[in-house]
């Protein structure tokens, strides 16, 4: 892996383990100036986002007339701001363009805003990603065309669901384990549950709360997905031993 293929993986991987962002949109009422607001996403496969928002919103409005966007989103659990990572992503917002399994997706990671499908002026957006900022800290700076941000992309669209039931019915001590090592918590079996399956990691939901676990390395051809599940089992159950 190159370096900037590196820095892209750390970026998508931010990405992932965030769940809300900081979006700006162009001011329809204030003409020439950015409006910015906090709204909840999900990242695509390919990294794109979707976002979910009401007609009455400013930021919809302003999407409507200007579709040009930026999202930020950094890491909250570095004490230092300046010095933690982030990702702005340059996008253009589409209305209505988002696929039902794709919906469905959004719904998993955001079970709450199912409230808000019977308010009719409520729809989804996907931000077609056209660069992408990324800082890793002091000195680490870069820009991601769109092809690279979506290059070398490994799609695990078929093998996610299948994977999800398999951990369930057949490893849920030890996805209960692969949970309590990356979060440091001390779930029980069967109380944690896998929500989606991407490149850079996977969703799990624990009494109520969403959480992100990365892979230890990324995937390829030699380190494929079950390789990765193995490899994050081994680890927490090792730590285990230790402890």
């Amino acid at each position: 892996m190159s370096n900037k293929s590196q820095h892209i993986q750390q970026a998508r991987t931010l990405m992932r383990s965030q769940h809300s962002g900081a979006l700006a949109t162009i001011s329809l009422s204030i003409k020439g100036f950015p409006f910015g607001s906090v709204s909840p996403y999900l990242m695509t496969e390919s990294g794109d986002l979707i976002i979910y928002a009401s007609d009455i919103a400013q930021h919809s409005r302003n999407m409507k007339a200007d579709p040009h966007v930026s999202l930020l989103v950094h890491d909250g659990a570095q004490n230092d701001s300046q010095a933690s990572a982030r990702v702005t992503v340059l996008a253009l917002a589409k209305a209505d363009a988002v696929s039902k399994a794709q919906q469905e997706a959004y719904f998993m990671l955001f079970p709450q805003a199912k409230k808000y499908v019977q308010a009719h002026d409520f729809r989804f957006y996907l931000l077609s990603t056209q660069r992408v900022r990324y800082i890793g800290g002091f000195g680490e700076i870069y820009w991601f065309s769109q092809d690279e941000w979506q290059a070398d992309v490994i799609s695990l669209d078929k093998q996610a669901q299948p994977v999800i039931d398999h951990m369930h019915e057949d490893h849920a001590d030890a996805l209960a384990e692969i949970f309590n090592f990356t979060t440091k918590s001390k779930a029980n079996e069967g109380e944690v549950k896998m929500l989606s399956c991407f490149a850079e990691g996977f969703h799990v939901t624990h009494q109520q709360n969403i959480h992100f676990i990365g892979f230890i390395k990324p995937l390829g051809r030699r380190y494929d997905l079950r390789n990765a599940m193995i490899e994050l089992t081994k680890a927490a159950r090792c730590e285990l031993e230790v402890t």
